[in-house]
């Protein structure tokens, strides 16, 4: 019987992959972050130096669309840190973790093929397919 074979083998690989969901999801999000305040640094730059005391109006989509991109790179943050606790404490990543990243990856996938929509459904499909793995190990 080869390692792999081993039930403690794969139990150990899971263990690896499951930490791993929620550290992509937290570099994920830095790379959005980071990529939000380089591509519209001229915005934040006139943000910042009109004294960002409201600076973003609803007439100016330049502003409004580095807030939000830079407002949902926090929220993905904060996810991958929920996932990342739920790991530390229950040893699962939890399957709504995949479902949330399915629902906002696809349409941005569809709608902006050229974007992070793909890491969204890449790591949503890993975390569903974990906590697949964990209920069907755990018999939950």
């Amino acid at each position: 019987m080869n390692a792999s074979a081993r039930p403690e083998s794969r139990q150990s690989n899971a263990r690896g992959l499951r930490r791993w969901v929620p550290r992509l999801m937290l570099a994920a999000a830095v790379v959005h972050m980071t990529v939000g305040v380089v591509a519209a640094y001229s915005h934040w730059s006139g943000i910042v130096s009109d004294g960002l005391w409201n600076t973003v109006r609803n007439d100016d989509d330049a502003r409004m669309t580095a807030l939000w991109f830079m407002v949902s790179g926090i929220a993905f943050f904060g996810l991958g840190l929920l996932a990342r606790r739920s790991v530390i404490v229950t040893g699962t990543v939890p399957a709504e973790t995949g479902w949330i990243l399915l629902t906002l990856g696809i349409p941005v996938a569809v709608l902006e093929p050229v974007s992070g929509g793909w890491s969204l459904i890449a790591i949503g499909v890993l975390a569903v397919v974990m906590s697949r793995r964990d209920r069907f190990t755990t018999g939950f």
